[in-house]
């Protein structure tokens, strides 16, 4: 429901005065003005989001009127999500997309019943487990990467590509959007440079280690990547997409559990190696250092990353002596 073109008169100087009353209509103006730009998972994110409301409010109200938009509305529009069998986790997106433009909104354009978000709060859920990995598997995964370096030798193969991407997300806790969007100019002095992380942040250095350092050194040479504005992550060309990041971790899992019993294969995500790192960072230097690591979570937000794991709350529980 969303268009990409800004309306007339978008600029946000003119907003205040401008007689325009559809929920639409400023909708469209927050999203180019605030969320273009952001990485494509957020856009996409907040498009669907303020879309399902907008036509769950045209609908509900009867008309496109903004000044319709009161806390009973949005209270609704929560039973509505509910009632559709959303996932907790995702009705707070929603509802956390919905207050960041109800704010915004609001600087510009004062609804008459007030805040629409007035005694509204998120839905409680239970505790997110870990998604980490733990020593052991971050071990067999090593291994696979390794065996794959001199067996993988069909031209479609690249394992160099493959322990590369690995060892720098385990030891940088990147997220793979931010790790495709680095260009050559972005690596010098042990570190990425100037790199952009989510929510429109730049993180000055992400430090890279030695082992990380000497697999991407391999790599950036046997590519011929020598343009400060070529991708450091491409194939035949073209830089590599998120999915194709997935891809590479699917792929590693797979072989680090071929031979695994059913009960110990597991599939690895970009995203898990972002807890384990962090969580390694939190368990040797503390959650403060862990958050400042993470590149822009919240000092809330970093617990979700850095929480003990199931085995090891057993383990502190099967050797208490109380």
């Amino acid at each position: 429901m969303l268009t990409k073109s800004l309306p007339n008169n978008s600029d946000l100087t003119s907003i205040k005065n401008d007689n325009n009353n559809t929920l639409l209509y400023y909708a469209n103006i927050y999203f180019n003005i605030i969320v273009s730009g952001s990485s494509k998972a957020t856009e996409i994110a907040r498009k669907n989001d303020l879309s399902k409301f907008i036509s769950f409010f045209i609908e509900y109200t009867g008309k496109d009127f903004i000044d319709n938009w009161t806390p009973s509305v949005t209270k609704h529009f929560l039973i509505f999500l509910q009632e559709k069998n959303y996932k907790p986790a995702t009705i707070n997106r929603a509802l956390d997309s919905l207050r960041h433009f109800s704010k915004w909104l609001l600087k510009y354009r004062p609804l008459l019943a007030g805040s629409p978000f007035e005694s509204v709060r998120n839905i409680t859920q239970d505790s997110p487990l870990w998604n980490g990995l733990s020593s052991k598997q971050v071990m067999r995964l090593k291994m696979a990467c390794e065996q794959r370096l001199n067996s993988c030798i069909r031209k479609n193969q690249d394992p160099l590509l493959e322990i590369t991407i690995f060892s720098v997300l385990l030891a940088t806790g990147l997220r793979e959007a931010e790790l495709v969007s680095l260009n050559l100019s972005h690596y010098h002095s042990r570190g990425f440079h100037h790199v952009k992380r989510k929510g429109n942040i730049f993180t000055k250095k992400v430090p890279i280690p030695d082992e990380p350092k000497k697999y991407l050194d391999q790599y950036i040479l046997s590519q011929g990547i020598t343009q400060p504005n070529q991708a450091i992550f491409s194939k035949n060309g073209v830089r590599l997409s998120t999915r194709a990041i997935r891809y590479i971790c699917q792929r590693i899992s797979a072989h680090a559990s071929l031979t695994l019993p059913d009960e110990e294969k597991f599939h690895l995500s970009p995203h898990m190696l972002r807890h384990t790192f962090l969580k390694r960072i939190a368990d040797k230097h503390g959650i403060h250092i862990a958050q400042k690591m993470s590149g822009n979570a919240s000092i809330s937000q970093i617990f979700r990353y850095t929480k003990p794991s199931q085995d090891e709350i057993d383990n502190i529980s099967h050797n208490l002596n109380i």
